[in-house]
């Protein structure tokens, strides 16, 4: 298997946040770099810098119950930010928190919910890598996470044999919505599969049935990741705005 070259950062801020990083390790490790921070450690701008160099994709995990994390966590995407780095927040308290924390996009993660957004965030960073067969621009990631508004997200796996339009109507039945204000103007279909002659086919009629059946009438586009493990199976993830 490819090793991706990671351009892609995960930071456990707080006890919280590392023991968030802790679980999901095992579904990160191969297609991003680690780090932690105690809430104890001098979080200065030459610190910062040193953290965000070589990074497009950055992930910050926490909990807004924890202030002095929350306080790294601005510092930290206020410089992403200067950077044009890609900065997404995965929040597991679970209490409703409404402070303005600079990121482009946060997700409120659970035990439910968690392992569903790794694998996405995982397909998005495959499909913005050198070894992804069909791959979009780091400029299309920005313009959906990036965008003001939510985004709708959805992800399952499937077996092969599976009809294009039983896959279209499981991902659109089981979206998700993260924030408000929806523009749908720009969707992105993350697929990884194993390669075949009648690959790019069996895809364009995902799309197709996807298109069909949406309510929504945004523009997608999507990527293909070619793995060889996948045993017959296809990863889909489908995220808006």
């Amino acid at each position: 298997m490819e090793n991706i070259s990671k351009n892609a950062k995960i930071i456990g801020i707080g006890n919280e946040g590392i023991s968030n990083l802790e679980s999901i390790y095992n579904v990160v490790k191969e297609n991003m770099d680690t780090e932690k921070i105690n809430i104890n450690q001098d979080v200065d701008k030459e610190y910062v810098r040193q953290l965000l160099d070589g990074v497009d994709i950055l992930l910050l995990t926490y909990s807004t119950e924890d202030k002095r994390a929350v306080d790294i966590v601005k510092a930290i995407s206020f410089m992403a930010g200067e950077r044009r780095v890609l900065s997404i927040g995965l929040n597991s308290s679970e209490k409703e928190h409404k402070e303005e924390l600079g990121l482009n996009q946060e997700f409120l993660i659970n035990e439910e919910n968690c392992n569903e957004i790794m694998n996405i965030i995982n397909l998005m960073i495959e499909a913005v890598s050198d070894f992804c067969m069909i791959s979009i621009d780091l400029t299309d990631l920005k313009e959906l996470f990036a965008s003001e508004g939510g985004i709708k997200y959805s992800f399952n796996k499937f077996d092969i044999s599976k009809s294009e339009g039983d896959i279209a109507e499981e991902l659109i039945s089981n979206i998700k919505e993260v924030g408000t204000d929806f523009i749908e103007k720009k969707g992105i279909l993350l697929v990884e599969m194993d390669n075949s002659e009648s690959t790019i086919v069996f895809l364009n009629n995902v799309l197709t049935e996807i298109q069909e059946k949406s309510p929504s009438t945004y523009e997608i586009i999507f990527s293909l990741y070619m793995r060889e493990s996948s045993k017959n199976e296809v990863k889909f993830g489908l995220v808006y705005n």
